[in-house]
């Protein structure tokens, strides 16, 4: 209640603590009860729906570019017909950029490659520049004689096949009824009597770039006299009327002459030629016993 003392109004000090203890219970309740909705927000928000099976819910995305090419390497390989690969060296700005695709189209008489990259736009990379090295095959099968060019990225080159690059006829049937030597015969032994022949025939695929190289010892000798061991290659057989099925693997075939007595050998590997000897490549040896 309110009075006057000396013409001053008099508060009453009991009606102000409870109206104060009232404003605190009131705030304290406020508080609680918005705890309480907030928490029954959070638990929704913090609900994720489970993806369907097989969906992709990666929504990762990438920068795309050009790689930097410095350098191309044209290689013609000695096969049936003619194979010409481009190999690309350049370099990638960062450890998270890589080759994404390569396009090759033919205008006229100019191949042109594009080498693209990509990198994930979010991703922290190391600034280190990464060299790569990217072979290239080019499709020149059933292409006339003449000079043709090649552009990658900017980098020109230029390779000549001197003749059509078609399909011939193929050599002359392999001999009948004389001794045939294959893969199933490596490490094995045979034995001739001097100035006798065998034929060699091994399985080749000259589309993949690999080929047999052949080692003769002194005393062994291809029937042509000379020091030549390249042999003929006979690509695979076909119905009459129909060219041989392109990237399938024919064989190999060496005729091979005993000149001299004693133990000889032969030994062949298969791999590019343009590549260095690892190891791991597929050999052939066989032991000749001359009498």
């Amino acid at each position: 209640m309110k009075g006057k003392i000396n013409g001053r109004p008099v508060i009453n000090r009991r009606s102000v603590k409870t109206v104060r203890l009232t404003a605190v219970l009131l705030m304290i309740f406020t508080v609680a009860l918005s705890g309480c909705v907030d928490n029954g927000q959070n638990d929704t928000d913090n609900e994720t729906e489970e993806p369907a099976d097989g969906q992709n819910t990666s929504n990762e995305e990438y920068t795309y570019g050009m790689a930097n090419v410095e350098s191309i390497d044209i290689l013609t390989l000695e096969s049936f017909p003619v194979q010409i690969h481009v190999i690309a060296e350049g370099y990638l700005p960062d450890g998270c950029t890589e080759i994404d695709e390569i396009n090759t189209e033919k205008e006229g008489n100019t191949f042109n490659v594009n080498i693209t990259t990509k990198r994930p736009k979010e991703a922290i990379c190391t600034q280190a520049i990464e060299d790569f090295k990217e072979t290239i095959p080019l499709e020149v099968q059933g292409l006339s004689a003449g000079n043709y060019t090649v552009n990658v990225n900017g980098v020109i080159g230029s390779f000549e096949l001197a003749v059509d690059n078609t399909f011939e006829e193929p050599p002359s049937p392999m001999p009948p009824r004389q001794q045939v030597v294959t893969e199933a015969n490596n490490g094995t032994t045979i034995s001739l009597e001097k100035g006798e022949t065998f034929y060699l025939r091994l399985q080749e695929n000259p589309t993949t770039g690999y080929s047999w190289e052949l080692n003769l010892s002194h005393g062994l000798n291809t029937t042509d006299n000379t020091t030549d061991t390249s042999g003929t290659y006979y690509p695979p057989e076909s119905e009459e009327g129909e060219q041989p099925l392109v990237g399938a693997g024919g064989v190999h075939l060496w005729e091979i002459r005993a000149d001299s007595e004693g133990s000889q050998q032969v030994n062949a590997i298969y791999k590019r030629s343009w590549e260095n000897e690892t190891g791991e490549e597929d050999k052939f040896t066989l032991n000749v016993e001359v009498v």
